[in-house]
């Protein structure tokens, strides 16, 4: 699904009415509608209660007052309390707040003037509250009456219920303004935005529905959008059950390189990760004196022995064969459990520029890259990389701080720069294209905060761009069926407990429900 910033929607909104020539009321109509419908499905008494419907001036209070109007006829029992004079209320809210007075609906009029807690008794005196006081165009902290208003009403633990966006929200960041309304569910139009998907403002939002209110496709497909939230529906349309006659060696030959002393593990999990996405062909080049243990514990994957250092690492010695094998060959996945030894280091650095298929590269290779970027620009195969934020700090000479007050910004900057596809990993994954492409991963759990997880990741990731895939899908399929099987094998059992080999079997249940959608 596309996913916007506040001022992108703002820009849809406005060519549908003065290019398409849909009016704006009809558009506030549809969204009250839509909202209308949903929030009777979140509170399924919503209608025999006492609803509060507290609005702005703007278009969100509008939105506010057809919901009012709509909740009033159908027999509820609905107050509006509205935080601005009718003279600061104008175009097609203003039109729906004069139908609210023609139709009897009790309308207050906040007077600043007089008592909070005399006034602040319409909205707390109630069963629900309809959030409609500041909408997706705030851009600045909330203060004043607002502030006052949105802590109180936070204070109250009642249900709240918030019209395109919890107020005070920033709707293109996730960023929280000051204050912002804590939400049951949120009703937004026309498509999610990114604040809504994002910490902290995911926590705010409650649970998300996009109500459609009718911007035509074409003003979707006019505007060039290239953000994506990951959900089953979409990545579905990338992936079709294999024909029949397939064999190995049609399905891709994934290439790890992996593995050190006290470290097999890593090179276990990317290679059982490769083949469980469908690599028909998985070979692992692991330090000699570890290819015994590897080899029991990896029975359908290949192993081939490299020189290694006096640490049991790879050794740069190695560089030759590793080249030579890799012809022909799909994918390479390469840095999980390697070491920082000096002479892996050489290994590294000296593979990137020759490597001749697409790479993975994670952990310590992206360890090792942090300080030659310049071998990024040397590479002549397509690259990714998949950071978690401590690694993606390395990466930019920055905080982790940084990072995740900016994960969106810093991925989508990093991958046009230097020219790779780049995997934010954590809460809410971050993939970032360098033509622009960005998206946000929907699934995982927080069960898979455990070692291994990247380790998986990694191979499954390789797994699908050595089946063909081009980077910037594989790297979406590879995190979100990734995230779904962890979903799959412990969401709604535990919050923990979770082992990265746990969810290997899960994997094919969720590809086939790609492949089936």
């Amino acid at each position: 699904m596309l996913i916007v910033t506040a001022s992108e929607m703002a820009q849809l909104d406005k060519k549908t009415i003065e290019e398409i020539g849909i009016p704006g009321i009809v558009l506030m109509e549809n969204a009250g509608r839509g909202a209308a419908a949903f929030f009777q499905q979140v509170v399924p008494e919503l209608l025999n209660g006492r609803i509060s419907v507290v609005a702005g001036s703007g278009n969100n209070g509008g939105d506010g007052f057809v919901l009012a109007r709509l909740f009033h006829h159908l027999g509820a029992a609905v107050r509006v309390v509205c935080l601005r004079p009718p003279e600061k209320i104008k175009g097609d809210a203003l039109i729906n707040f004069r139908i609210l007075s023609k139709l009897g609906v009790p309308v207050f009029v906040w007077d600043e003037t007089k008592s909070f807690d005399d006034q602040f008794k319409w909205i707390k005196e109630t069963d629900v509250i309809v959030d409609a006081i500041l909408g997706t165009g705030l851009n600045s902290e909330v203060r004043g009456l607002f502030r006052k208003i949105i802590d109180a009403v936070n204070e109250l633990k009642l249900p709240v219920l918030a019209v395109d966006v919890p107020s005070g929200l920033d709707a293109s960041t996730g960023k929280i303004l000051g204050t912002a309304i804590r939400a049951k569910a949120t009703a937004t139009f026309g498509l999610p935005k990114i604040g809504q998907l994002v910490d902290p403002g995911e926590e705010y939002v409650g649970i998300l529905k996009v109500v459609d209110i009718g911007i035509p496709k074409l003003v979707l497909e006019s505007n060039n959008l290239q953000r994506y939230w990951l959900e089953e529906d979409d990545l579905s349309s990338w992936l079709s059950a294999r024909n029949s006659a397939t064999h190995k060696g049609q399905a891709g030959h994934v290439v790890v390189l992996s593995g050190s002393r006290g470290k097999t593990g890593a090179a276990t999990l990317i290679c059982e990760g490769a083949g469980h996405v469908g690599a028909g062909l998985v070979t692992l080049f692991i330090p000699a004196s570890l290819n015994p243990i590897v080899e029991i514990k990896l029975t359908e994957m290949m192993t081939i022995p490299i020189a290694e250092t006096k640490n049991q690492s790879p050794a740069d010695a190695a560089l030759p064969e590793i080249l030579n094998f890799l012809e022909g060959k799909q994918a390479l996945a390469m840095g999980p459990g390697i070491s920082l030894h000096p002479d892996t280091q050489a290994l590294v650095k000296g593979l990137l520029p020759k490597v001749p298929c697409p790479m993975v590269l994670d952990a310590d290779a992206l360890t090792i890259l942090a300080d030659h970027l310049e071998l990024l620009d040397e590479t002549k195969q397509p690259l990714i990389l998949t950071p978690h934020p401590g690694e993606m700090a390395r990466l930019i000479h920055g905080s982790v701080r940084e990072v995740q007050q900016n994960r969106l910004e810093i991925a989508a900057e990093f991958s046009q720069k230097h020219a790779v596809t780049l995997v934010l990993k954590g809460h809410r994954s971050v993939i970032a294209a360098p033509d622009g492409r960005l998206a946000i991963n929907s699934s995982g759990n927080p069960a898979m905060a455990s070692g291994g997880m990247g380790d998986t990741l990694t191979g499954m990731i390789a797994g699908f761009l050595g089946q063909g895939f081009e980077p910037f899908k594989a790297a979406c399929l590879g995190v979100f069926v990734h995230g779904a099987a962890a979903d799959r094998r412990i969401a709604k059992v535990a919050s923990r407990g979770l082992l990265a080999s746990q969810i290997l079997n899960e994997i094919p249940y969720v590809i086939g429900n790609l492949e089936r959608c």
